[in-house]
């Protein structure tokens, strides 16, 4: 069984659609973010960091796995069932070199561009900065 905690943010929808594309079934546990679930001690003890999506595997015959952090989760779940992440040495570490980018990169630019430019009043230059570097990511998956 899965017990997948997470939220309707870009970092909370990675799980889900890989999921959904390993049609794996799992229990949906929705983190509310207004209620400050993801700082509660329940949470907290799943993931010390505090973020979402984390993940609980249970079966009868092995102790639960936890998980946390999307790219480890996503690693983790392609590993298990065999599909999107490939065995040869060549093909794995050009895909890993990609998720890792994407959560050190796009997934941090992206929400700081985007919680800057929702300020107010705005901080332009931090909102500058992050978009300057969005759109030079942007680029790199572009070409």
């Amino acid at each position: 069984m899965l017990a997948l905690y997470t939220a309707g943010t870009p970092n909370g929808k990675k799980v889900p659609i890989l999921l959904a594309e390993l049609d794996v079934p799992y229990e949906l546990i929705a983190i509310d973010f207004s209620k400050n679930e993801q700082k509660s001690p329940e949470f907290l003890a799943i993931n010390p960091n505090g973020k979402i999506p984390a993940l609980i595997v249970t079966d009868d015959a092995h102790e639960p796995i936890t998980i946390f952090e999307s790219g480890a989760i996503l690693e983790y779940l392609a590993t298990k069932h065999g599909k999107f992440l490939p065995t040869a040495a060549k093909a794995r570490a050009e895909v890993m070199s990609w998720l890792f980018w994407q959560v050190g990169g796009p997934g941090p630019m992206f929400g700081q561009a985007g919680a800057f430019g929702r300020e107010e009043p705005r901080n332009e230059a931090a909102f500058d900065k992050f978009m300057k570097e969005s759109k030079r990511l942007a680029a790199v998956l572009n070409g």
